[in-house]
């Protein structure tokens, strides 16, 4: 038994942030150093009458166009950012579009790994009687705990929502998976904690980012994580069409370029204009490399999920267009 992905749809904010915004507001920022490294030119900011759950409603809505309600599953809805301290973000949506009372629905607190982490435990709950169809819902809000000053996290994350609509396969092909988790470098992305003693009180609930130890984090555990997958599937780099990397950064993906050894175009990018969209970027990457028929029938294609935590992520899937 297998799965594949159906449909995948996004949402962004109404408002985003082009880094001429950060330049006026910081005037000893080396705007032009930050771009080089970053590579990203824009990023999308919720007002304050988004959230990770009007963000959600969105891609949702899109991809309930493409299939009836009732044929859903299960919900796994994938965020750091819900800020309700008791009810589910997957049950709240549950309500909101009246899915069946018998839906499986949750939610996964993990990060930029989120992705690939809801792919496996989906391909758990996929089955050939009542839960042929399923949603990832991918959703986060890490700009309304950036500040304009925050340098390591303001010219990097960008807010946004992805919905991906998985079916069933009959086809006895377990897609294999390579995960891992280091607790020790949780201090390394993380939110400075309102209790936090002696903190200024402008800079409680911000978030910190150490990036130079997150990219050596990265570098460390990603080129193992492609090597494990790879011999998992019996197969070769050679074998791999398309590699859709977590969109951290340019100086991140690059380097995984070249440790790695991947032809360039082999690797799918998109940060330029969207920035770091935390766990909806693989699946809003995927939509793009798609719709430019980038991506296309039958590609083998790697998926590295990485950061807070610290964990990572890797799987090997054959993309099927959607139907």
């Amino acid at each position: 038994m297998s799965f594949y992905i159906k449909q995948i749809e996004f949402a962004l904010p109404i408002n985003f942030e082009k880094n001429i915004v950060l330049k006026s507001k910081n005037k000893n920022w080396n705007i032009k150093e930050i771009e080089k490294k970053t590579g990203i030119l824009k990023r999308y900011i919720s007002n304050k009458n988004e959230n990770v759950i009007t963000l959600a409603v969105k891609s949702v809505s899109k991809i309930l166009k493409k299939i009836e309600k009732n044929k859903i599953g299960f919900i796994i809805f994938v965020s750091q950012t819900h800020k309700n301290d008791l009810t589910s973000a997957s049950c709240i949506i549950q309500n909101h579009f009246s899915f069946k009372e018998n839906i499986i629905a949750f939610d996964l607190n993990i990060g930029c790994s989120g992705f690939v982490y809801a792919l496996k435990i989906a391909q758990s709950l996929l089955n050939n009687n009542s839960r042929k169809h399923g949603l990832i819902i991918c959703s986060d809000t890490y700009t309304k705990n950036i500040s304009y000053d925050n340098k390591s996290s303001r010219p990097i994350f960008s807010d946004a929502s992805a919905t991906v609509l998985l079916g069933y396969s009959k086809k006895f092909d377990f897609v294999q998976f390579d995960f891992g988790s280091d607790g020790s470098g949780s201090s390394d992305l993380y939110m400075l904690n309102k209790d936090t003693n002696g903190l200024n009180a402008s800079k409680r609930n911000e978030i910190f980012m150490n990036g130079g130890k997150i990219a050596l984090f990265t570098m460390r555990v990603v080129p193992k994580s492609i090597n494990k997958i790879l011999n998992k599937n019996k197969m070769k780099l050679n074998d791999i069409d398309l590699v859709f990397f977590h969109q951290a950064s340019k100086y991140v993906i690059d380097n995984l370029i070249r440790i790695i050894n991947i032809p360039k175009d082999k690797v799918f990018v998109n940060y330029k204009y969207l920035g770091n969209t935390i766990s909806s970027s693989i699946p809003i990457a995927l939509k793009q490399a798609s719709k430019k028929n980038i991506l296309k029938n039958n590609f083998n294609i790697l998926l590295v999920g990485f950061g807070v935590g610290l964990s990572w992520g890797s799987t090997i899937i054959k993309w099927k267009a959607s139907r």
